[in-house]
């Protein structure tokens, strides 16, 4: 501030002199000099201002540099890694893994029987309609469309139950239509391996009872609000409309 006061005064009598030559005509007695003070001392204001302002929008404009400019540092993008998928996909595949495991063990026990078995589950992945495994027994003349949950923490809820059920009754395999070459085929998608125990000849699956069953690894994971909507067969198997519900550890 000190410093634009002392421009001021020296421009100011820089104007007053050259006033008083130009326009006063050489005139510097004191009523000359006091009737040129107040316009010379607005121009030499307006001198001042304008030169201040000047030297001042150099420093304006590098600094709007430096903010509108980030380092190159700040422009380096980083793409991060999908972690978050990984995890997801890590997960996923280790409860598939689980539930194959599940599902490899109650076949298993159906084919131990000599029953063929169809698995729904590994042919068609998502597209299994809800039915893990069929299951066909000549001797019995009955055909299992089982479902297989290996849960251990997950709760089964009632509406858990009903959605079983219903995907079991929508099913619309139709084995009852279906030649023993037409099931054999079906059976080779799985990993070719086939365990044959139907004759080649064609069977009436119509007259075939059609079962429906839900198979849990573990009593502990049914929730007790949905204890009232079943019927108790004995202690590891309970049975939901015409859904039986088999508690069997694999």
């Amino acid at each position: 501030m000190k410093e634009k006061i002392n421009a001021f005064f020296i421009l100011w009598g820089i104007v007053l002199v050259v006033n008083q030559v130009f326009i006063f005509h050489g005139c510097f007695s004191p009523s000359c000099l006091l009737a040129a003070l107040p316009h010379t001392g607005i121009i030499a204001f307006f001198l001042v201002r304008a030169g201040h302002k000047n030297n001042e929008q150099p420093a304006d404009k590098a600094d709007l540099s430096r903010t509108e400019k980030p380092p190159i540092s700040e422009k380096i993008v980083i793409q991060p890694l999908p972690i978050k998928k990984v995890v997801i996909e890590s997960e996923n595949d280790f409860f598939k893994q689980k539930g194959d495991k599940y599902e490899k063990f109650i076949g298993k026990k159906f084919e131990e029987k000599g029953d063929l078995v169809i698995y729904n589950g590994f042919i068609n992945g998502y597209a299994d309609q809800g039915v893990d495994i069929i299951c066909i027994s000549i001797a019995t003349k009955t055909i299992h469309l089982i479902q297989c949950k290996n849960w251990t923490t997950m709760r089964m809820t009632l509406a858990h139950l009903q959605a079983v059920y219903q995907k079991l009754e929508d099913y619309n395999f139709d084995c009852f239509n279906l030649s023993v070459e037409a099931i054999n085929n079906h059976q080779t998608a799985y990993a070719g391996n086939v365990r044959l125990t139907l004759v080649n000849t064609q069977h009436n699956f119509a007259k075939f009872t059609v079962r429906k069953t839900l198979y849990l690894a573990s009593e502990k994971v049914v929730d007790l609000e949905i204890g009232r909507y079943l019927t108790m067969m004995s202690p590891t198997i309970f049975k939901y409309k015409e859904l039986k519900i088999v508690m069997k550890v694999g």
